[in-house]
């Protein structure tokens, strides 16, 4: 990867890699996940304490790193006291499906097979390991790519490292693996072997899509990963959800987003994280959600930046909007172009259309902030934030600055341009700016002295 981040905690559409094969295991209903670290642990370590899985799980180190097999050796006093299916999963396949594994376990337990691996067919093996059947089709062996020959490297059928094990049934096998190969590691894929030779079963499942399984291995397969993911989710929305995806090439839409019937999303999207939109909704042209983000029904957001906020039934927002963490706008609101608001309330059917800077507000129902009204809600001195409090039916003027804390009271108005200190009652109008003076004359003046000083 060429990267001090470790491969399994790069994102694939908003979401580590190591995340999205635990979101699979969290739809197994598992007893236990245990998590091998080796290259970067800590910061693995410390991935899953602030971003844990469902199923409870714990971390085990392998150092150093001594090939599959000894990852499986670091949690084997874990399950002294285990009897059943343990599944082994590699972390780098962020395409894996909670249904493949699925199947893959029923085989194993329909079969009583000592262990069953995941398999999948390629058009190019590259550096995979083989699985080498025998006359009657039965799985034989896992030859590694590095030690195949030439015959065994034109096998396109590929180890995808991920099995189901019988526990403890195979616990011999596994403590008995040895380092004789070109890698000098500790092959899990030789415990297929192992089982074979004493006449045990081995079963295997074929996975029908080659690219659900392909590990990341390169910045290019990341790339790959995040388009395969995109156009698995665009899919789903174009023809279970009902919901128009102007150009799917264009528009980036993460598998947690939910969309509702009748919307559109045009190109230059960007959705990811716990994003929930309405239906009959506008997303776009050039709109990024960062989840979680709700948004009602026939609502429309164009040319917007919208990261951990809710946005009501009929309401518009942008171009050119920002709407920071803790912004919550109520059903029929307006916010318009570059306007940016960032822990607030808006009050139903109140409109902030132009130039605006909402922060740490609350403001009411059939508001008008006029254009370039700036809630000053930060004290320098202090490093603290005060809140500004508008309530029902109010109008500022334009370029007015209102410092926080201040109440405007409901049916108030504020005058353009005047700089709000203090509260303003209910009905009354706040003027706080300088008298205007007309000079006459002056420009004709200041002219004559210009041409006289030029002489």
């Amino acid at each position: 990867m060429k990267s001090s981040l470790p491969k399994v905690l790069h994102q694939v559409l908003g979401r580590a890699i190591l995340s999205r094969v635990l979101d699979a295991l969290d739809r197994l209903g598992l007893e236990h996940v245990y998590v091998v670290v080796g290259h970067g642990a800590e910061d693995v370590r410390r991935f899953l304490e602030n971003n844990p899985p469902a199923t409870p799980w714990s971390a085990h180190l392998q150092e150093p790193q001594l090939g599959t097999g000894h990852a499986v050796q670091q949690v084997a006093n874990q399950l002294l006291e285990f009897e059943g299916t343990l599944l082994v999963s590699v972390a780098d396949t962020p395409l894996l499906t909670a249904e493949t594994l699925s199947k893959l376990i029923e085989t194993h337990q329909h079969e009583s097979a000592v262990a069953t691996l995941l398999s999948t067919v390629v058009a190019d093996a590259k550096s995979y390991g083989r699985i080498v059947r025998d006359s009657h089709n039965k799985v034989e062996r896992i030859v590694e790519d590095k030690d195949a020959t030439a015959a065994q490297k034109a096998i396109l059928e590929i180890n995808t490292a991920i099995y189901c094990l019988e526990w403890p049934a195979v616990q011999e096998g596994l403590m008995s693996l040895t380092n004789d190969n070109e890698q000098k590691e500790y092959y899990l894929t030789d415990l297929i072997g192992w089982a074979t030779g004493l006449k045990r079963d081995v079963s295997a499942v074929i996975a029908e899509d080659w690219r659900e399984v392909s590990g990341v291995n390169s910045r290019v397969d990341l790339a790959e990963v995040n388009r395969l993911l995109r156009e698995r989710t665009v899919k789903r929305l174009l023809l279970s959800d009902g919901v128009t995806v102007l150009d799917p090439d264009n528009t980036w839409i993460a598998p947690e987003v939910s969309i509702g019937a009748d919307s559109i999303v045009y190109p230059g999207c960007l959705l990811t994280g716990d994003v929930s939109i309405g239906e009959g909704c506008t997303i776009g042209p050039q709109t990024t959600m960062f989840g979680p983000v709700k948004v009602g029904d026939h609502t429309t957001v164009m040319q917007s930046l919208v990261v951990d906020s809710e946005i009501g039934s009929r309401c518009r927002v942008g171009p050119f909007a920002h709407l920071r963490e803790g912004t919550r706008l109520s059903d029929s609101v307006r916010v318009g172009n570059f306007v940016e608001v960032k822990k607030s309330e808006v009050g139903a059917e109140t409109n902030v259309s132009h130039l605006s800077y909402i922060g740490d507000a609350e403001i009411g129902s059939r508001t008008n902030v006029g254009a370039g009204t700036i809630t000053a809600n930060y004290d320098h001195v202090t490093k603290s934030k005060e809140r500004t409090v508008i309530a029902d039916d109010v109008s500022t003027g334009s370029n007015s600055v209102l410092v926080a804390p201040v109440t405007i009271g409901s049916g108030a108005s504020v005058a353009a341009g005047t700089v709000v200190t203090k509260d303003v009652p209910p009905g009354a109008l706040a003027v706080g700016r300088a008298r205007q003076e007309n000079k006459t004359g002056w420009a004709d003046n200041k002219r004559q002295r210009v041409e006289k000083a030029l002489k």
